[in-house]
C-alpha cells in the first residue's frame, strides 16, 4: 500500500477514534483461494488473523456478518457499478480464518469468464471491505517503530475478486473522474466497440502506471493488470456480450 493511502487511512480511523467523523471502510486484499480437485467446492480464505503487509490484524472473531448475509453479493474490483458476478452464500470463520464460497452467476459471460481465471489458476486473490468499528494500536518495537493495528470488531460488507491486490482507492484514483460510465451498445456498432476498447485499455494502462508505485523488489509488490493481449481481448469480448445483451453496461 503506497505511503499516503496508508496514512489517509489513519488519518480517517483517528478521526472516527475522536467522534469527529463515521465509521471508515477499509480494504485488505490478503485472501487466496484454497487448492482444491475438479468439481470441488470452491472455497477462499477472505482474511486470516495474521500480520498483513502493512503490520495489521484482523481478529476472526470480531467480524460481524449479519448484514452481509442479507446482500452477498459478490463484487468485481469493487466495483458496484457493474453487476454482481456472484453471491456468497457461505461464509464462517473456522479457527483463524474467515472462509467463504462462492455461488457463480452462470448465466453472466463476464463472470463465467472470471470463474475460468481462478479454476485455471490464472487469478488467485479476493479482497475484503469492511467498516471498522473497534480497533488499538499493536504494541511498537526496535523492529517495529511504525505498528500496526489490531481490528477487534469489524462489518464485512463485501467480498470482491481482484487481479491485483491493490487498495481500492489506489484504483480509484488512477480511473478519477471515470470511477465508471456507461457504453451504450448501438446495432451499427462497430465504431462504438472500437471506441469502448480504446477506453478500457486505457484505464488499464492508468492503473498499471499507478500499481508501479509499490516497490517492484518486494516479494508481495502487485503484478500489473492484464497484459497479455490474448487475455485480455478475451476480457474485452465478455464486456462487448454483455453490453450486447443488456443495452450497454457500466464500467
Amino acid at each position: 500500500m503506497p505511503d499516503e493511502l496508508r496514512q489517509e487511512e489513519l488519518e480517517a480511523l483517528e478521526q472516527y477514534r475522536k467522534g469527529l467523523q463515521p465509521a471508515p471502510i477499509l480494504y485488505r486484499a490478503e485472501g487466496v483461494k484454497v487448492d482444491s480437485k475438479p468439481g470441488e467446492l470452491m472455497t477462499f480464505v477472505a482474511s486470516e488473523e495474521s500480520e498483513d503487509r502493512v503490520g495489521d490484524v484482523i481478529t476472526v472473531a470480531g467480524w460481524d456478518l449479519a448484514n452481509f448475509k442479507k446482500n452477498p453479493v459478490f463484487l468485481y474490483m469493487h466495483n458496484a457499478a457493474l453487476p454482481p458476478i456472484g453471491t456468497w452464500p457461505k461464509v464462517w470463520p473456522e479457527k483463524k480464518q474467515l472462509l467463504a464460497s462462492p455461488s457463480w452467476d452462470e448465466e453472466d459471460e463476464f463472470a463465467k469468464l472470471i470463474k475460468g481465471k481462478y479454476e485455471r489458476g490464472v487469478m488467485r486473490a479476493v479482497s475484503v471491505g469492511f467498516r471498522v468499528h473497534e480497533f488499538e494500536t499493536l504494541p511498537r518495537s526496535d523492529t517495529k517503530p511504525d505498528p500496526g493495528l489490531l481490528f477487534k470488531r469489524q462489518e464485512l460488507l463485501e467480498i470482491s475478486a481482484v487481479a491485483v491486490p491493490a487498495h481500492q482507492r489506489t484504483l480509484r484514483r488512477a480511473l478519477g473522474a471515470r470511477s465508471h460510465f456507461w457504453i451504450p451498445f448501438q446495432t451499427d456498432g462497430e465504431a462504438h466497440i472500437a471506441e469502448m476498447r480504446k477506453q478500457l485499455t486505457a484505464i488499464r494502462d492508468e492503473v498499471n502506471q499507478v500499481l508501479k508505485e509499490f516497490p517492484a523488489d518486494k516479494p508481495d509488490a502487485p503484478d500489473p493488470i492484464v497484459t497479455d493481449d490474448t487475455d485480455w481481448n478475451q476480457l474485452l469480448t465478455a464486456i462487448e456480450d454483455m453490453a450486447n445483451s443488456k443495452g450497454g453496461t457500466n464500467v
